[in-house]
Protein backbone atom coordinates (compact mmCIF):
# COMPACT_ATOMS: atom_id res chain seq x y z
CA UNK A 1 0.00 0.00 0.00
CA UNK A 2 1.07 3.55 -0.56
CA UNK A 3 2.20 5.69 2.31
CA UNK A 4 0.18 8.79 3.23
CA UNK A 5 2.68 10.51 5.50
CA UNK A 6 6.43 10.89 5.89
CA UNK A 7 8.40 11.08 9.11
CA UNK A 8 10.53 13.90 7.73
CA UNK A 9 7.63 16.11 6.68
CA UNK A 10 7.74 18.04 9.97
CA UNK A 11 11.48 18.68 9.58
CA UNK A 12 10.90 19.97 6.03
CA UNK A 13 8.15 22.34 7.20
CA UNK A 14 10.41 23.69 9.95
CA UNK A 15 13.28 24.17 7.48
CA UNK A 16 10.99 26.01 5.03
CA UNK A 17 9.82 28.32 7.81
CA UNK A 18 13.46 29.01 8.64
CA UNK A 19 14.36 29.93 5.09
CA UNK A 20 15.78 27.10 2.99
CA UNK A 21 16.21 23.35 2.99
CA UNK A 22 19.55 21.75 3.82
CA UNK A 23 21.36 19.43 1.45
CA UNK A 24 20.08 16.26 3.11
CA UNK A 25 16.47 17.44 3.08
CA UNK A 26 16.74 18.48 -0.60
CA UNK A 27 17.90 14.94 -1.47
CA UNK A 28 14.98 13.53 0.51
CA UNK A 29 12.46 15.82 -1.24
CA UNK A 30 13.79 14.61 -4.59
CA UNK A 31 12.95 11.00 -3.69
CA UNK A 32 9.80 11.38 -1.54
CA UNK A 33 6.53 12.29 -3.28
CA UNK A 34 4.85 13.30 -0.03
CA UNK A 35 7.59 15.77 0.87
CA UNK A 36 7.72 17.03 -2.73
CA UNK A 37 4.00 17.86 -2.45
CA UNK A 38 4.65 19.63 0.85
CA UNK A 39 7.44 21.66 -0.77
CA UNK A 40 5.23 22.58 -3.76
CA UNK A 41 2.41 23.74 -1.49
CA UNK A 42 4.85 25.75 0.63
CA UNK A 43 6.39 27.43 -2.43
CA UNK A 44 2.91 28.27 -3.71
CA UNK A 45 1.91 29.84 -0.40
CA UNK A 46 5.20 31.75 -0.13
CA UNK A 47 4.77 33.10 -3.66
CA UNK A 48 1.23 34.18 -2.82
CA UNK A 49 2.46 35.88 0.36
CA UNK A 50 5.23 37.68 -1.53
CA UNK A 51 2.75 38.85 -4.15
CA UNK A 52 0.40 40.26 -1.53
CA UNK A 53 3.22 42.01 0.35
CA UNK A 54 4.59 43.81 -2.69
CA UNK A 55 4.24 47.56 -2.33
CA UNK A 56 2.30 49.20 -5.13
CA UNK A 57 5.06 51.81 -5.63
CA UNK A 58 7.95 49.36 -5.76
CA UNK A 59 6.88 46.45 -7.92
CA UNK A 60 9.57 43.82 -8.11
CA UNK A 61 9.37 40.82 -10.36
CA UNK A 62 10.41 37.54 -8.83
CA UNK A 63 12.69 35.69 -11.30
CA UNK A 64 11.33 32.34 -10.13
CA UNK A 65 8.05 31.23 -11.71
CA UNK A 66 5.21 30.65 -9.27
CA UNK A 67 4.64 26.95 -8.65
CA UNK A 68 1.42 25.52 -10.00
CA UNK A 69 -0.76 23.36 -7.78
CA UNK A 70 -2.76 20.47 -9.20
CA UNK A 71 -6.46 20.80 -9.95
CA UNK A 72 -8.69 20.84 -6.86
CA UNK A 73 -10.83 17.98 -8.21
CA UNK A 74 -7.71 15.86 -8.55
CA UNK A 75 -6.65 16.70 -4.98
CA UNK A 76 -10.13 15.81 -3.70
CA UNK A 77 -10.07 12.51 -5.61
CA UNK A 78 -6.63 11.68 -4.18
CA UNK A 79 -7.83 12.42 -0.65
CA UNK A 80 -10.89 10.19 -1.08
CA UNK A 81 -8.73 7.42 -2.53
CA UNK A 82 -6.30 7.71 0.39
CA UNK A 83 -9.21 7.52 2.86
CA UNK A 84 -10.54 4.36 1.22
CA UNK A 85 -7.09 2.75 1.13
CA UNK A 86 -6.59 3.51 4.82
CA UNK A 87 -9.96 1.93 5.60
CA UNK A 88 -9.08 -1.21 3.62
CA UNK A 89 -5.69 -1.45 5.34
CA UNK A 90 -7.32 -1.07 8.76
CA UNK A 91 -9.93 -3.72 7.90
CA UNK A 92 -7.41 -6.26 6.61
CA UNK A 93 -4.95 -5.82 9.49
CA UNK A 94 -6.61 -8.60 11.51
CA UNK A 95 -6.63 -10.93 8.52
CA UNK A 96 -2.89 -10.42 8.07
CA UNK A 97 -2.34 -11.14 11.78
CA UNK A 98 -4.29 -14.41 11.59
CA UNK A 99 -2.33 -15.35 8.47
CA UNK A 100 0.98 -14.83 10.29
CA UNK A 101 -0.22 -16.85 13.28
CA UNK A 102 -1.31 -19.70 10.99
CA UNK A 103 2.10 -19.69 9.27
CA UNK A 104 3.74 -19.95 12.69
CA UNK A 105 1.44 -22.84 13.61
CA UNK A 106 2.22 -24.72 10.40
CA UNK A 107 5.94 -24.13 10.92
CA UNK A 108 5.74 -25.39 14.52
CA UNK A 109 3.84 -28.51 13.39
CA UNK A 110 6.38 -29.10 10.64
CA UNK A 111 9.29 -28.77 13.04
CA UNK A 112 7.56 -31.12 15.46
CA UNK A 113 7.13 -33.71 12.70
CA UNK A 114 10.76 -33.36 11.60
CA UNK A 115 12.36 -33.48 15.03
CA UNK A 116 10.03 -36.08 16.56
CA UNK A 117 9.70 -38.78 13.87
CA UNK A 118 8.85 -41.47 16.45
CA UNK A 119 5.43 -39.91 16.88
CA UNK A 120 4.60 -40.52 13.24
CA UNK A 121 5.27 -44.25 13.55
CA UNK A 122 3.15 -44.48 16.71
CA UNK A 123 0.03 -42.96 15.11
CA UNK A 124 -0.94 -46.03 12.95
CA UNK A 125 -0.18 -48.46 15.80
CA UNK A 126 -2.33 -46.41 18.18
CA UNK A 127 -5.15 -46.33 15.65
CA UNK A 128 -4.77 -50.07 15.06
CA UNK A 129 -5.18 -50.72 18.79
CA UNK A 130 -8.59 -49.02 18.77
CA UNK A 131 -10.97 -50.79 16.48
CA UNK A 132 -13.19 -48.53 14.45
CA UNK A 133 -15.69 -51.23 13.47
CA UNK A 134 -16.65 -54.18 15.63
CA UNK A 135 -14.98 -57.47 14.82
CA UNK A 136 -16.83 -59.64 12.47
CA UNK A 137 -16.22 -63.03 10.94
CA UNK A 138 -14.81 -61.11 7.98
CA UNK A 139 -11.65 -59.89 9.73
CA UNK A 140 -9.96 -59.10 6.44
CA UNK A 141 -12.86 -56.82 5.51
CA UNK A 142 -12.61 -54.94 8.81
CA UNK A 143 -8.87 -54.41 8.29
CA UNK A 144 -9.48 -53.19 4.75
CA UNK A 145 -12.16 -50.80 6.00
CA UNK A 146 -9.79 -49.46 8.66
CA UNK A 147 -7.06 -48.87 6.09
CA UNK A 148 -9.54 -47.27 3.71
CA UNK A 149 -10.83 -44.97 6.46
CA UNK A 150 -7.27 -43.94 7.32
CA UNK A 151 -6.47 -43.34 3.66
CA UNK A 152 -9.62 -41.26 3.11
CA UNK A 153 -8.98 -39.27 6.30
CA UNK A 154 -5.41 -38.49 5.21
CA UNK A 155 -6.72 -37.50 1.76
CA UNK A 156 -9.27 -35.16 3.32
CA UNK A 157 -6.57 -33.52 5.44
CA UNK A 158 -4.31 -33.04 2.42
CA UNK A 159 -7.22 -31.59 0.42
CA UNK A 160 -8.07 -29.19 3.26
CA UNK A 161 -4.42 -28.12 3.47
CA UNK A 162 -4.19 -27.48 -0.28
CA UNK A 163 -7.51 -25.61 -0.24
CA UNK A 164 -6.41 -23.38 2.64
CA UNK A 165 -3.08 -22.66 0.91
CA UNK A 166 -5.02 -21.67 -2.20
CA UNK A 167 -7.19 -19.28 -0.18
CA UNK A 168 -4.28 -17.54 1.59
CA UNK A 169 -2.05 -17.15 -1.45
CA UNK A 170 -0.96 -13.63 -2.44
CA UNK A 171 -2.80 -12.26 -5.43
CA UNK A 172 -0.79 -10.43 -8.05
Amino acid sequence: MNRFYCEREGAIIQALRGGALGGELEKHVATCAICADTLAASEFLQADTRASQVDASAVQVDPRPAPVLPDSDFLWWKAQLARKEMAVERATRSIALVRRISYLGVAAAGLWLVFAPGHLASIPSTLRAHEIWPTSPFSQTAGALTQTALFLGAGALVSALLGSLYLVRQEK
